[in-house]
């Protein structure tokens, strides 16, 4: 004879009261939670700056076997929210003819994201501020093509030029320069884009969509988290980053700091010979670190060593570091809250420094001429 089993009502009653409260529980953590976030939020938006406003895609580019990556041509897409346009060679600018025409002075710029202009639109960057005033000293045309690719490093700009850059037979060559281009070439060059054609991302950022990543750096509360979490792990685990920065900024002794130094060295010197081939004037000018401008670093490599082999190669070199302690009013007031690319006052401030440099050196090739 088979049995059934019959739950008493009382029974089930115990399990629905049971299942009701961690349902309750839960609800109270979450909204407790929220809350916090919440409240956190609003009080950050009381003593933080506004977060980064973003839109996508952000700039895409393609592998390329000597340089790693090169930004895809023709493309319409966004550094932050501002729009980026690339013309047919891949450059953050408008077509150019290779050979410039009559009367018209070309000067090509090198560089990474800082000469791109990250984070800012294309009149502001430095490249056109710069076009903007030595239009305006009259005399010539002229023309400053923008070839800055985010993530070089100056051995891949030297590369660029002998490749592409020279065929457009620029009158004169700058090298935007700033402390994370000393480091090493690698053995192998390795493409940095993720599927989808951007650039890798370390850390969380690299998990999610660039979608998923901009919400959330939409919010002052988590960004600061990230940023007091980030100086926590490296005083405890200092990231090749933070050291490489350290050994700048302090004259530390650093192997992988001094290889960096020897090719930069090596680079520029290479660069100094492609100047004579190719009859080009050609310019380094050196980006400060933000840190250096916040405190005082006495014993700082960079960029003091710098000026030292651009001196032996006969290079002339624009240090940017007086000029940015001068008009240094605190973080917001020459770089990008919350990212730390120059912002348009700071490349104004670039493009005044390098046209004081540029219009005398132009006069002399006239006079020379």
């Amino acid at each position: 004879m088979q049995t059934r089993s019959v739950s008493s009502p009382s029974g089930h009653a115990f399990v629905l009261r049971k299942r009701k409260a961690l349902f309750g529980n839960l609800a109270l953590a979450v909204g407790s939670f929220l809350t916090v976030v919440v409240l956190a939020e609003v009080a950050s938006s009381l003593f933080l700056p506004p977060p980064i406003t973003w839109r996508d895609p952000q700039e895409l580019y393609n592998h390329d076997p000597l340089l790693g990556h090169v930004l895809a041509p023709g493309q319409h897409a966004f550094t932050h929210s501002f729009p980026v346009s690339t013309n047919s060679h891949g450059f953050r600018d408008r077509e150019y003819p290779l050979v410039p025409t009559s009367g018209t002075v070309r000067i090509l710029c090198l560089g990474d994201s800082l000469t791109f202009g990250d984070g800012v639109a294309i009149e502001d960057t430095y490249p056109k501020r710069l076009e903007a005033l030595l239009q305006e000293s009259g005399g010539h045309k002229f023309e400053v093509i923008n070839t800055g690719v985010p993530s070089y490093d100056t051995w891949q700009e030297i590369t660029f030029f002998k490749t592409k850059g020279a065929q457009f037979e620029p009158h004169i060559v700058v090298l935007g320069f700033y402390g994370n281009d000393i480091v090493p070439r690698p053995e192998v060059v390795k493409t940095s884009l993720s599927s989808d054609g951007t650039l890798k991302r370390k850390g969380f950022g690299g998990v999610f969509p660039d979608e998923v990543v901009h919400i959330l750096k939409g919010s002052r509360f988590l960004l600061f988290l990230k940023d007091r979490i980030g100086k926590l792990i490296n005083s405890i685990q200092p990231s090749l980053e933070y050291r490489h920065q350290r050994a700048l900024l302090e004259g530390q002794p650093d192997e992988f700091v001094e290889q960096g130094w020897q090719e930069v060295e090596s680079s520029l010197k290479e660069m100094a010979e492609l100047q004579r081939r190719h009859d080009f004037r050609f310019v380094i000018m050196g980006f400060p670190m933000a840190e250096q401008l916040l405190h005082e670093h006495p014993q700082a490599q960079y960029p003091a060593r710098l000026k030292r082999i651009a001196e032996k190669l006969d290079i002339p070199f624009v240090d940017l570091q007086p000029v940015f302690k001068r008009e240094f009013e605190g973080f917001g007031s020459l770089f990008i809250e919350w990212d730390g690319h120059p912002n348009p006052r700071a490349y104004r401030i670039v493009a005044e420094e390098l046209s004081r440099v540029l219009l005398p050196m132009l006069k002399e090739q006239q006079g020379s001429s």
